[in-house]
């Protein structure tokens, strides 16, 4: 008995000592990370301030749309919700801006608003008249470079390593070129048509490319990606009608100053008085003097609406005053 005493009393300074001797190293330890996370901005530090939180998200952000940008992958607002902000959805504003800011001092780049899919078949058409009444919020974006013209040369920034530069060349010269001769088209063209073009330029079966060497399997890429759009609309008579229109990457990508530059890099300079009949006649297909023309009218009727307006605000104005001299002599007598 008095030796299972003696255990007792031996075991009890034991138990103290191991509950307490670690207490100040981990104490220290604590310490010495929460520097360490003030340091890198203070993420581990505690709870974080509103202002900490949102550059922490914002830093999510520009990390995440480039990712997005590597994959040639829209940037979408259910991703952002999901991936950035979590319960703090009410923040998307201030977090959006201040990753805009980031992304333009520090890449020289911005976030730009996807377009929308163009409603070409009839049954496209009705589907977007039935949902006009809901809200239509910008929900995808990708982005673009803010660098002067002059800095986007290609010997200056080259394109993606991933795989190779030689590949991805190969690849933006192929959806520059099919996005340029669906625009010039009056941005649809049909099936049959890009077939014979495919065929003059060589795409026909096969393609350069090594991982999509047939065209049928680099068809299905530019869809993916956003560059160009396959639709089928049926004709009633068994058959569908089969064109091509832009998609909304190649818009963005492209676009109309990109299928112009294109074509006076191939065919003449635009300092040059054929360079400048040529660009002419390009932007005659693009249809940009024909929106030209009709905004003009707009403009002139919003201008007269305004002068109209302005010219019935002056009587109003002069009996304002007049009310106001008679209730200066009023005040006088």
């Amino acid at each position: 008995m008095p030796r299972v005493a003696g255990r007792k009393r031996r075991s009890e300074p034991e138990e103290v000592n191991e509950d307490d001797s670690p207490a100040p190293e981990t104490q220290r330890r604590r310490v010495n990370h929460g520097s360490d996370d003030e340091d890198f901005g203070g993420a581990g530090a505690g709870p974080a301030t509103q202002g900490d939180g949102v550059e922490e998200m914002a830093k999510k952000l520009v990390r995440l749309a480039l990712a997005c940008e590597l994959q040639r992958k829209p940037l979408r607002r259910g991703d952002i919700s999901e991936k950035v902000l979590g319960a703090r959805g009410r923040q998307f504003k201030s977090v959006f801006a201040q990753a805009q800011a980031q992304l333009q001092e520090v890449f020289g780049m911005q976030l730009v608003e996807l377009p929308a899919k163009e409603k070409v078949t009839l049954q496209q058409r009705r589907a977007a008249q039935r949902s006009q009444s809901q809200s239509k919020g910008t929900t995808a974006w990708t982005l673009t470079s803010t660098l002067p013209f002059e800095f986007r040369d290609p010997d200056i920034i080259l394109p993606p390593a991933a795989p190779t530069t030689t590949e991805e060349s190969k690849y933006i010269g192929i959806y520059t070129m099919l996005v340029a001769l669906i625009m010039l088209n009056g941005g649809s063209l049909p099936d049959a048509n890009m077939e014979r073009n495919l065929k003059k330029l060589g795409l026909d079966d096969n393609t350069p490319l090594s991982d999509y060497d047939k065209t049928e399997k680099l068809t299905k890429r530019l869809e993916k990606d956003g560059y160009i759009v396959r639709v089928k609309e049926s004709t009633g008579t068994g058959e569908d009608d089969i064109f091509w229109t832009v998609g909304p990457r190649g818009k963005v990508e492209v676009g109309e100053e990109g299928v112009r530059g294109l074509v006076s890099t191939v065919f003449g300079h635009p300092e040059e008085e054929a360079g400048m009949e040529l660009d002419a006649k390009v932007m005659r297909s693009l249809g940009v003097n024909e929106r030209t023309d009709d905004a003009a009218p707009v403009a002139q009727q919003a201008g007269r609406s305004r002068k109209a307006s302005k010219r019935k605000a002056r009587p109003q104005e002069d009996d304002e005053d007049e009310e106001d001299d008679d209730k200066d002599e009023d005040e006088d007598d």
